[in-house]
């Protein structure tokens, strides 16, 4: 009598012996510097892929191939060593914006800050108007000043090179009745439109930050 097959392999696996896969240990910030690379620093526009795709499958459907209109512009690239040099001076440092099919621009940002202790005196955030922001903790750690109101708010002058090329129209003020978000490396905050905020308000230890800017008013500058 023949033995069944998935016995057979069961009985060969009793002597099998397994060995715990061995990897190699990373730090988090190259990790961070890969999905950057990788992920974050791409790019697609949405629409335009979308309409030369459908006019691909009417040509197919006709029996012959439409060329592609948004072969000149399909991604965004940002190479580790662009992002690595934007690390080495504090700032929030624009690494490229672009516009996504004439709808929106998608920017990616490196924040760099040096260690500072928190100051009650140095209160002053800002609120943008138009854009939306994820920040994304590549390392570091610190704390985030978010929500409440501003006090004597004012608009930003919108001709400054920050408001054109960084912040977008925004006001500024004194933070009142705000929350504190510690961060580490990892570790994600998303700030909606007109919500302040002040991220440099403490860094216990040196951070670089990815800033992912929507910006669907297209205010802020292309890079």
């Amino acid at each position: 009598m023949g033995v069944d097959p998935e016995k057979k392999f069961a009985l060969k696996c009793r002597s099998c012996k397994f060995e715990p896969v061995k990897r190699k240990d990373k730090t988090m910030h190259k990790k961070a510097i890969s999905i950057l690379a990788l992920v974050f620093a791409v790019s697609i526009p949405i629409g335009t892929s979308s309409q030369a795709q459908g006019q691909a499958g009417q040509g197919q459907n006709a029996g012959k191939s439409a060329p592609s209109k948004s072969a000149a512009a399909t991604h965004t690239f940002i190479s580790r060593a662009d992002i690595e040099t934007l690390m080495k001076s504090d700032g929030d440092h624009p690494a490229r914006v672009v516009d996504i099919a004439k709808s929106y621009n998608l920017g990616a940002y490196l924040l760099h800050l040096s260690a500072r202790k928190a100051n009650p005196e140095t209160l002053n955030g800002w609120a943008h108007h138009d854009i939306s922001e994820l920040y994304y903790v590549i390392k570091g750690s610190g704390t985030f000043l978010i929500g409440g109101e501003l006090e004597n708010a004012k608009q930003d002058d919108p001709n400054s090179e920050s408001v054109k090329t960084v912040r977008g129209p925004s006001m500024t003020g004194r933070m009142k009745g705000y929350k504190t978000q510690k961060y580490v490396a990892g570790d994600v905050i998303i700030i909606p439109v007109d919500v302040p905020h002040l991220p440099t308000y403490e860094v216990t230890e040196a951070a670089d930050i990815l800033r992912v800017v929507i910006d669907p008013q297209r205010a802020l500058s292309l890079k």
